[in-house]
């Protein structure tokens, strides 16, 4: 990764940039084998892995992990969703989530 002058990233000065114009937000894309429960724009993601729940915000670093089964909760910034997942995975690459539900 870049790193500017003043020892920030070039991805967090450009996240910056993006975040001034339009607020914080994630795109999450959130389906399993037979439908898309969500695709859109999020303020927040809550989900567990075995080391317990955690939650990804816009700025999160790239992070990919195996889900237990429990309940993802989406934060659209207007409404909370829940959805019951069996288990899955999560890959998150600069604000963009994608969640494989149930595979």
């Amino acid at each position: 990764m870049a790193v500017d002058s003043t020892g920030s990233s070039t991805y967090g000065a450009a996240y910056q940039a993006q975040a001034t114009k339009t607020g914080p937000h994630l795109k999450v894309k959130i389906f399993s084998p037979y439908q898309t429960y969500y695709e859109g724009d999020a303020a927040s993601l809550t989900a567990a892995n075995r080391t317990g729940p955690f939650d990804i915000l816009p700025g999160h670093i790239n992070f990919f992990s195996l889900l237990t089964g429990g309940q993802v909760v989406l934060n659209t910034g207007f409404q909370r969703l829940e959805f019951q997942i069996t288990r899955g995975i999560l890959r998150v690459n600069r604000d963009e989530v994608t969640l494989f539900a149930d595979v």
